[in-house]
């Protein structure tokens, strides 16, 4: 039988995001190349660039959840490359989290973004 695992949450966060998105009627892109968001997601009107972030870490009763890349160095995104944190946490809960709300911060914990957190119905 099988079993989710959130050992694997990491490589489920874009699949998990991109499922999201379409069942709320988006259009969905993965980019080609190398780029500083993992989505673009839109409609006719307006296309957002979304980075895909996932924790399974808790500090207390809130999760903890790194913004920044962890390539070489610990970067920050600005509104200049992304609009958008699409966020999972370890209990398959969503956020969306526009980047001005946590600008350019490395580190947040995620209860106190509750405000941004997307309803299950």
């Amino acid at each position: 039988m099988l079993r989710a695992s959130t050992a694997y949450l990491g490589r489920a966060g874009s699949l998990l995001a991109a499922a999201w998105y379409t069942l709320c009627g988006r259009d969905v892109s993965w980019p080609l190349e190398p780029s500083r968001y993992d989505l673009l997601v839109g409609t006719a009107a307006e296309v957002r660039r979304v980075q895909v972030k996932t924790t399974t870490v808790r500090v207390g009763d809130a999760w903890k959840v790194n913004l920044s890349t962890s390539r070489r160095e610990r970067r920050t995104y600005d509104p200049d490359e992304i609009d958008d944190f699409f966020i999972v946490d370890g209990n398959l809960d969503y956020y969306v989290i526009p980047v001005a709300a946590v600008g350019g911060l490395h580190l947040i914990h995620l209860s106190a973004y509750s405000r941004f957190r997307l309803t299950k119905k």
